[in-house]
């Protein structure tokens, strides 16, 4: 993989409160425990409030009889229990946390908590308890993605907790394909990065083999990059710039890999359906193969809380 990489070096800068609530759809799965570490790290560095919502499908309430039902009853402890055991060990680790339970299908239920708790961030693993989630990206993910009106953190099959230098800054991978409205996900893109204390790396895949691929342009493109690098110099994030050349969803994934990134971002177009490449499906294969979170965002109008690093609307 050939990339061509442009970097302006920039002094540390102070973080600004972004990120006040946290929502994680916790499911006790694997996943569910990989999304709230990631929660409990941003909650952490920005005094956030993690809120744990627990949906439960009345298939769930479905006791068995007799014996069997009195062995369920000793080998499963109360959801409630579990949950505040949950929520203590967050609140140990200096994380204000509660939670809460719903009932209903997983999509339903969070998606009214969400328009209930109104959160700045929603943490999603998506692949949960459910099975039929595991065939494809994840069917609860994949809606959520499209439709909610708050940015999602989504733990795919591959994505770990991991351990990183506390005296490295965090890096946030971009993919970029110069949207219209480009300048305001760099805005959307800052604040994230202010409130992680993360350097940003901007990144175009050039897909030789695609239709619309124009591998003859790198050299503009780099140079249309240079100018996003030098926006945010200004605004006080750490960036560079690279391209990439192959699949996206695969040099993309690589690229994370390569730089032990903490997240990969995506901005998606204004109807939600797809990441702003121009390829159909790209965040959900992305997901599938990244090493690490996948934060995404749907059009900038309707991100109003996180925008410029928590210092307001301009």
């Amino acid at each position: 993989m050939a990339t061509l990489t442009a970097s302006i070096p920039m002094a540390p800068t102070e973080v600004f409160a972004s990120f006040k609530k946290l929502v994680v759809a916790y499911d006790f799965s694997p996943h569910a425990d990989i999304a709230l570490d990631y929660a409990l790290d941003l909650a952490t560095k920005q005094n956030s409030e993690i809120i744990l919502v627990h949906v439960q499908s009345p298939d769930d309430d479905a006791v068995p009889a007799g014996e069997e039902a009195e062995a369920a009853h000793k080998l499963i402890p109360d959801l409630s229990e579990r949950l505040e055991q949950k929520a203590a060990r967050c609140r140990k680790l200096g994380a204000d946390t509660r939670w809460l339970r719903r009932a209903g299908s997983t999509a339903k239920g969070l998606a009214m908590a969400v328009a209930d708790l109104q959160p700045d961030v929603l943490f999603l693993g998506a692949y949960g308890n459910n099975r039929l989630d595991r065939k494809v990206l994840g069917s609860t993910a994949e809606s959520f993605l499209r439709t909610l009106p708050c940015p999602v953190v989504t733990i795919g099959p591959k994505a770990a907790k991991k351990k990183f230098d506390p005296n490295q800054p965090e890096k946030v991978i971009c993919p970029i394909d110069f949207p219209e409205d480009v300048h305001e996900r760099l805005r959307i893109i800052s604040g994230l990065a202010r409130a992680l204390g993360a350097d940003v790396e901007l990144v175009h895949a050039v897909d030789v083999c695609h239709e619309f691929s124009l591998p003859h342009n790198a050299t503009d493109t780099q140079f249309e990059f240079d100018l996003l690098v030098e926006w945010f110099q200004r605004e006080g994030v750490e960036a560079q710039s690279t391209l990439l050349y192959g699949a996206p969803e695969r040099v993309i994934s690589e690229r994370a890999q390569a730089v032990n990134a903490h997240y990969i971002m995506f901005g998606l177009h204004e109807n939600g359906n797809f990441s702003s490449y121009s390829r159909k499906s790209l965040v959900a294969k992305v997901i599938k193969y990244a090493p690490c979170p996948i934060f995404t965002f749907a059009q900038a109008a309707r991100r109003t809380r996180f925008v410029d690093g928590g210092r307001g609307q301009r």
